[in-house]
């Protein structure tokens, strides 16, 4: 690929979405109550029509993904029998970890667990033994098997078009067995490319807004520095050159030993916690949390709350969070599809589905389950934090009741630091990649200039929204943002499958030549 074709701009990517994006945030600036009152309609108008399509989707992404582990597909390799990894198993489960939910699982951790035993649906007592259980299944429906389902989905028919078929690396080229190469690499690709760029930025924009949140509440706690605009402005500047110099060094360099370091220290602090934690109590709602989320995982993920008309309770947290995973799908799998070459559908599904699912279990339990304990022993009261000093604080109270929390606040701050980096390094890196023009499976780095704007554009859209309508308006954008992604996704099932159905026939056909 030569330099002029390296750098060129995919115009009918680029521009529609960056007007958009642009366009919201001077629109807020100017009137933000007009533009929260739109965003408000669009979403209760989205959550009131289609709340059951994200749930029956989801579930769907699960059922294929499960089968697809199970059945002949499991060993179809991206790029062919005889392409050879280019990462480490340790190294490519760290990318696609801190790629995927790196900033949301430390903003999260105890936020949700809290949250839901304070505030849990279907008429349960708050704080009762019912809510323990209901807080830890839904926590785990959120954060482990579902997310990596609804991210592989698209991941799958783009590295087989792309890898074994040789698609430019776009996410129409994911269309590729559905609709043939004509319309995946046509004007329909770019729109769909398009369309997804901009519910991308919706989706990071929530991200990026939660945590700069969480950043600056953590200055405030080992430092003077309080919450303001101006500190949340320098925050999110921070970031944006973080994540800059990483994109400078590439995914091999930066991003491949970030996130390596970034889980070494995950896996230090939940060590640390479950040592000097109640360990009984969180082993225990280990084995019953995630027995209880095993066999209610129907139940839980078609609660709509029918029954009970007056409450929302789904809309602003199932609904909401498969509409903001639905947001990254496209992207994410662009991302897992550059870190997946030479690996089969088992081992894809294995590092990329389950072993992350399992971290979710471990991390949550671990820091969920302290919490949850803290708080029904009396030995912090982090349910009235949240209110109080909002979500971003949930963490750092947490930390304040364990041994060494001045210590465990900072160290951890360098995890949000680093798990920022991470994601927003490899989102920005894939929207770079679909705004360039001809970028291929050969092509190693999208140009930097681009990472540079769009995390410049998107940092600059979640700063307007935490500064006028909080976490609940990065939210609503999010949820707006994505509703076109969800049909996309179901062509993306249907492609899925007809692609490795294909293939599997060619490489049948193939035996039976070789043994004519």
């Amino acid at each position: 690929m030569n330099e002029k074709k390296k750098f060129r701009i995919n115009h009918v990517v680029f521009w529609p979405p960056f007007i958009v994006l642009v366009g919201a945030v001077v629109l807020s600036l100017i009137n933000n109550e007009v533009f929260t009152q739109a965003v408000n309609a669009a979403y209760d108008w989205i959550a009131e029509w289609f709340d059951w399509a994200y749930l029956l989707v989801a579930f769907v992404c699960v059922v294929v993904l499960l089968f697809a582990l199970c059945s002949p597909w499991r060993n179809i390799r991206f790029g062919g029998k005889d392409a050879k990894p280019k990462f480490s198993v340790w190294q490519w489960f760290s990318m696609s970890l801190c790629s995927s939910i790196g900033i949301g699982i430390v903003f999260w951790g105890i936020a949700e667990p809290i949250q839901l035993l304070a505030a849990p649906a279907e008429g349960i007592e708050p704080f009762s033994s019912e809510a323990v259980m209901f807080s830890m299944s839904n926590t785990y429906l959120h954060w482990t098997l579902t997310i990596y389902a609804i991210y592989i989905i698209a991941a799958i028919p783009i590295g087989l078009a792309v890898y074994n078929y040789k698609q430019n690396m776009t996410i129409g080229s994911g269309l590729y067995f559905l609709v043939g190469e004509k319309r995946s690499t046509g004007t329909l690709s770019k729109w769909v490319d398009a369309l997804c760029v901009f519910a991308l930025a919706g989706g990071i924009a929530t991200s990026m807004g939660q945590g700069i949140l969480q950043i600056t509440a953590g200055f405030g706690y080992v430092s003077p520095i309080e919450p303001s605009t101006f500190v949340w402005l320098m925050v999110a500047v921070g970031i944006v050159v973080a994540f800059t110099l990483s994109s400078a060094t590439g995914l091999n360099k930066g991003m491949n030993w970030l996130s390596s370091q970034n889980v070494k220290m995950y896996f230090i602090v939940m060590l640390f916690i479950l040592i000097v934690g109640p360990t009984t109590y969180i082993l225990k709602m280990g084995v019953q949390g995630t027995g209880e989320y095993l066999q209610n995982f129907i139940h839980l993920h078609s609660y709509l709350g029918v029954d009970r008309p007056e409450e929302d309770w789904a809309k602003w947290w199932t609904v909401f969070y498969w509409a903001v995973w639905f947001s990254y799908t496209p992207v994410a799998g662009i991302f897992l599809t550059r870190i997946s070459y030479g690996r089969t559908i088992k081992q894809f599904l294995l590092v990329n589905m389950i072993a992350p699912a399992v971290f979710g279990i471990l991390w949550f339990t671990i820091f969920g389950g302290t919490a949850i304990e803290m708080q029904l022993s009396g030995a912090s009261d982090i349910a009235t934090a949240l209110e109080t000093k909002g979500l971003e604080s949930a963490v750092f109270e947490f930390f304040q009741s364990l041994p060494l929390g001045t210590i465990l606040i900072v160290f951890f701050l360098i995890i949000i630091i680093i798990s920022f980096v991470t994601t927003a390094d490899s989102m920005t890196s894939s929207i770079a990649i679909l705004t360039t023009s001809g970028f291929t499976a050969e092509d190693s780095e999208p140009p930097l200039y681009q990472k540079v704007m769009w995390g410049v554009i998107m940092g600059a859209l979640a700063w307007v929204m935490i500064c006028l309508a909080g976490v609940d308006g990065t939210k609503m954008l999010a949820t707006l943002a994505t509703f076109p992604i969800l049909f996309i996704v179901v062509m993306f099932i249907f492609s899925g499958i007809k692609g490795m159905n294909r293939i599997l026939e060619e490489e049948k056909k193939g035996k039976l030549e070789e043994g004519k």
